[in-house]
């Protein structure tokens, strides 16, 4: 468990540092650019983060899975990843750019254009899973924590010489390609012997097949994720989307350790899964929603009483409704924070249909719940669709199916959840 504490450690340090500048920059941005234009911004750089989730989220953890569990040669496994992803990657960024084009308004479809163009990019940083899955999550996540640093720099000068929309755009494209370079050269370096093979198109399609469900559910938790951005943007512009934003910026942050610290020591719990150690893996369940829940508490707690200070200091008063977006957002991190927790057990159970189930019911209400809401009380309605959205597919959901309801028992018992430990230790 050593080595998944540590790589944990270095997965929440990197997304800890490459979210916090992000963060940072969002910040310095909306001082030098008019509210419209941080707002299609936004827009164009959530609609290209969503089509890379998109195109990687069905491969992440099943890819994981197969290096850390497969007979299969891992070049070959690695060859079959590399095409699955340039087909998705292709795919989205023509379907994006046309829905900008005939729904997001004339000013945006370019800049989305240009910012879609990191779908692509990512494609290259594949071999990433392959660290994942060995427990070495430090080299990737060097190499985009000094990636960060060094784009964050260039944004900054780049903010006081030549503050332009298309600069910004440029710049967040070429942090995504060169990071995925440099983790695909690394790899290239450390496996020498295994870098790619010929595709097995039977095992390519019997990945894809697996993966789809992933996929598409991938596809759903985007959509529900950035529904209020889209949306937003649909319907009340880009100076809505502005506010939403600052606000979900920051609310990103949030989100960040339980996600990141799953995701590296998710090896270790599909290890407990395959080796039949049944009563460790549902303790560590047990703990990691717990755990997981009052970090969510404390989190939300802190954000709500500090939210207008944050707001007005870190983006002004013309930002000031974003306050009250902030706050709302910040309800949902207790089942955001399990979700995390939840989304890996799905994998490690193998009942992947239950992701796309989840992430289908948080998509519909996320889309619905933002066109009710938002005629009538814009980025506000929006972030309470949110909220509802989130609960439903992060918590509710579990309480649908017979196989889901053991998490969904999991997750209700988790705040008491350090008594209960205590209970069964002193019985034995």
């Amino acid at each position: 468990m050593g080595s998944a504490r540590a790589n944990g450690i270095w997965a929440v340090s990197q997304q800890i540092v490459t979210v916090g500048l992000a963060g940072l920059f969002s910040i310095a941005l909306v001082r030098v650019v008019s509210v419209e234009d941080f707002g299609v911004f936004s827009y164009a750089t959530a609609i290209a983060t969503l089509g890379v989730s998109i195109m990687t989220g069905g491969m992440q953890a099943l890819a994981v899975r197969e290096f850390r569990n497969s007979h299969v040669q891992r070049s070959v496994i690695l060859s079959s990843v590399f095409f699955i992803r340039e087909v998705m990657a292709v795919v989205v960024y023509l379907v994006f750019v046309v829905y900008s084009v005939g729904f997001a308004g004339s000013g945006t479809w370019i800049p989305t254009a240009v910012a879609c163009v990191a779908v692509l990019a990512r494609v290259f940083d594949a071999p990433e899973l392959v660290f994942q899955s060995d427990l070495r999550t430090k080299t990737p996540a060097l190499i985009r924590t000094v990636t960060a640093v060094v784009f964050f720099g260039v944004r900054i000068a780049a903010i006081l010489l030549w503050p332009t929309l298309a600069v910004f755009l440029i710049l967040f494209v070429l942090e995504q390609l060169v990071a995925a370079l440099v983790i695909f050269g690394t790899y290239r370096r450390v496996y020498p012997a295994g870098s790619l093979a010929r595709r097995e198109w039977s095992y390519t399609k019997r990945l894809a097949r697996d993966a789809a469900p992933l996929s598409l559910s991938g596809l759903a938790n985007q959509v529900g994720l950035r529904a209020s951005v889209i949306t937003l943007q649909t319907m009340s512009g880009p100076t809505t989307v502005a506010i939403y934003a600052a606000a979900s910026r920051l609310s990103e942050l949030l989100h960040v350790v339980p996600t990141a610290y799953m995701a590296a020591t998710f090896p270790s719990l599909l290890d407990l899964k395959s080796n039949g150690n049944d009563a460790v893996y549902h303790r560590m369940l047990r703990r990691s929603l717990s755990g997981s829940f009052y970090l969510g508490i404390v989190v939300a707690v802190v954000t709500a009483l500090l939210a207008d200070p944050i707001v007005l200091l870190l983006f002004g008063e013309q930002y000031g409704l974003s306050s009250d977006v902030l706050r709302i957002l910040a309800i949902t991190c207790p089942f955001i924070f399990m979700a995390a927790v939840l989304s890996k057990w799905i994998v490690a159970e193998g009942v992947l249909w239950a992701s796309l189930l989840r992430h289908s019911i948080g998509a519909v209400l996320a889309v619905g719940l933002n066109v009710a809401l938002i005629p009538s009380w814009g980025a506000v309605g929006s972030a309470w669709a949110t909220v509802g959205s989130s609960v439903a597919a992060s918590y509710l959901f579990c309480f649908l199916t017979r196989s889901t309801w053991l998490m969904g028992a999991y997750m209700t018992l988790a705040p008491v959840e350090p008594l209960l430990a205590a209970i069964r230790k002193l019985r034995g």
